[in-house]
């Protein structure tokens, strides 16, 4: 997922962002780019979907860009594959691998490729490709996010044992190695390619891409899986989840994820639209850079924690859409013995005077760019008021608020994965991925065992651990964890919201009526 967007040069971003702010008038300019305003019809034999995102004008087809946004996410997830895709049950649905084996001490690991793979030139995928992926996400001299989660292995470690097999060989143990390379950014081109080749071995290939409006990708008939019902899909980018969500209600996509909340009632009543729900796997938070005044000092921090009020936050920024969260990372079962975090005004005015910040005034930037991110900063510069602290809210254009991201002291983001993965960021020396600069020494040693073990119950209880001292002492404000909320179309079945994401991203059995 924090969701992974991207600024310039060297820099990638956490899965924090993927949405933007501006105008309804990109829903007619978006249209008429398309060209196809009948397809997605039913018109043709499989039809054309048209999936609407609000994107970035300077995403481009590289499928390890540091300028993501969302259509970089189901751009990739149309053309790419990973080794295998993640299961709500915490197994693994094999995809470009068929299994993977380790020795005794877990220093050691074995992937099987899948054989008659074929690129979409037609040449076969092997042990050469996944070599040459892996060894450029662990090249120290890029600051790719996904680098991170891979950050335990020894680039020289990794060889081909014949053209369907990989060996890794670790420098240490480390058990949760198939968690950490089935990561779903994690993803194979063939090696020696060009990016704007975009050449994967996924369902569907490319057609055509024009930054900042749309992609288009027809199905690829030699697929080694079950071939997609659709001949295309079509990319529509738009500036803004206002736009993306009055082109679905004027017809002009057939399906998105970038919708206004709000707008859910006029949706609900509109004849040919439906509305689907994921799990509750979405964390918009707001962020404190740890190692910049104010929030060096834990007492500020604890004190906007409980300034917020979360149920209000909930009920009026989410909609009623979610649950209570408590100020820790993770959505999954492993939860600390804390007791839910609530409001505490006077206890809030006490720890800020106790650091020498009473009627403290700082600047809080968000790009708004999920469902309810602008309402819950508001409302906690609405509540602070009310103990004398001054938090102005800055409103950016989403290209502006990446240009700086891991700068900002007071910020928002987001994120959908499970801890296991979303750790590696938070102990990371990179102050990119490591955004907000949090570094806790226990927390760290924590993380250590975390990773040296692979006994789920061991990793379990660990993570209770790490999640009472992010609870205690982070970084983060996290007053809620929602659903993603996706609109589509009465004629398109077979749509699925992506675990853990909730997004829009497989297409392979979506029909759309004749």
């Amino acid at each position: 997922m924090l969701s992974r967007l991207v600024g310039k040069g060297q820099r990638s971003r956490p899965r924090v962002l993927t949405a933007v702010v501006a105008s309804a008038m990109v829903v007619s300019l978006a249209a008429a780019c398309s060209g196809e305003s009948s397809e997605g019809s039913g018109g043709s034999s499989g039809g054309t979907l048209r999936v609407g995102v609000v994107a970035s004008t300077i995403s481009t087809l590289d499928a390890y860009s540091n300028l993501r946004s969302q259509d970089f996410y189901v751009r990739n997830a149309t053309m790419f594959e990973p080794l295998a895709h993640r299961t709500k049950d915490g197994g693994y649905q094999w995809a470009l691998a068929t299994g993977i084996t380790h020795n005794k001490d877990n220093t050691e690991w074995t992937v099987k490729l899948r054989p008659n793979v074929k690129f979409h030139d037609g040449t076969p995928f092997g042990a050469d490709d996944v070599i040459a992926v892996f060894q450029r996400v662990l090249d120290k001299k890029n600051a790719l996010i996904e680098r991170n989660y891979i950050d335990f292995m020894d680039p020289k470690g990794i060889e081909k044992v014949d053209d369907l097999t990989v060996r890794f060989k670790l420098p240490k143990p480390y058990g949760p190695f198939e968690f950490a390379v089935t990561n779903s950014n994690i993803i194979f081109y063939k090696k020696g390619s060009k990016p704007e080749q975009a050449m994967g071995t996924g369902p569907f290939s490319l057609v055509s891409f024009t930054a900042g409006r749309e992609t288009l990708v027809k199905r690829y008939d030699g697929y080694w899986g079950t071939k997609p019902k659709l001949d295309r899909v079509k990319i529509i980018s738009f500036k803004t989840a206002e736009a993306s969500t009055n082109a679905l209600i004027g017809r002009q996509i057939d399906a998105s994820s970038n919708i206004l909340q709000t707008s859910l009632p006029t949706i609900e009543k509109t004849p040919g639209l439906k509305v689907m729900k994921s799990d509750v796997n979405l964390k918009v938070s707001i962020g404190m850079r740890a190692d910049t005044p104010p929030f060096d000092d834990v007492r500020v921090r604890q004190a906007m924690r409980l300034i917020v009020n979360r149920k209000l936050a909930l009920t009026n920024a989410f909609d009623g859409l979610g649950e209570l969260a408590n100020d820790h990372s993770g959505f999954d079962r492993c939860l600390p013995a804390v007791p839910q975090r609530e409001q505490n005004l006077d206890q809030a005015k006490k720890l800020l005077a106790d650091a020498g910040k009473s009627n403290l005034t700082i600047d809080l930037r968000t790009a708004a760019n999920k469902p309810g991110m602008l309402q819950l900063v508001q409302i906690l510069a609405e509540e602070a008021k009310k103990i004398g602290v001054t938090i102005k809210v800055q409103k950016m254009e989403l290209g502006a608020y990446l240009e700086k991201w891991g700068e900002w002291p007071f910020y928002t983001g987001y994120d959908t994965r499970p801890y296991l993965e979303g750790v590696p960021e938070m102990i990371s020396g990179d102050a990119v991925l490591n955004h907000n600069h949090w570094d806790d020494a226990e927390f760290k040693s924590l993380a250590k065992k975390l990773y040296a073990t692979a006994d789920a119950q061991e990793q379990c209880e660990i993570q209770k651990q790490m999640k009472k001292i992010e609870h205690e002492r982070g970084a983060s404000i996290l007053t809620a964890t929602n659903p993603t909320v996706s609109v589509y179309s009465s004629k398109v079945s077979g749509l699925v919201p992506e675990f853990p994401s909730g997004n829009l991203y497989d297409f392979t059995k979506v029909s759309m009526d004749q």
